[in-house]
């Protein structure tokens, strides 16, 4: 396994992968989760630079609507077609 494992990770560039990390497998989580990280970064930005807190709040925001779009919080017909497309319901 520790040399399927090396193969992998050398294949992929992903660099060390630890137990204790969390590896996403699903683009269209990663690709939220990207936007989430990328919005509370904004958050931290704007708190070191004193932005009033209703810009922060729409950052805010914007990382619960990415994160929500994983956890099915948030709909649309386009995130429902992605996910529909990948079973076969009932023939």
């Amino acid at each position: 396994m520790e040399e399927l494992k090396k193969v992998l990770i050398s294949k992929f560039q992903l660099g060390d992968v630890y137990s204790q990390q969390t590896i996403v497998t699903n683009a269209r989580h990663y690709e939220s989760l990207s936007k989430a990280k990328s919005s509370l970064q904004q958050v931290i930005t704007g708190i070191q630079q004193g932005i009033t807190h209703d810009f922060l709040a729409q950052d805010i925001r914007h990382a619960l609507y990415s994160l929500g779009e994983i956890t099915g919080d948030i709909t649309t017909d386009d995130l429902l077609g992605t996910i529909f497309s990948k079973f076969c319901i009932g023939k």
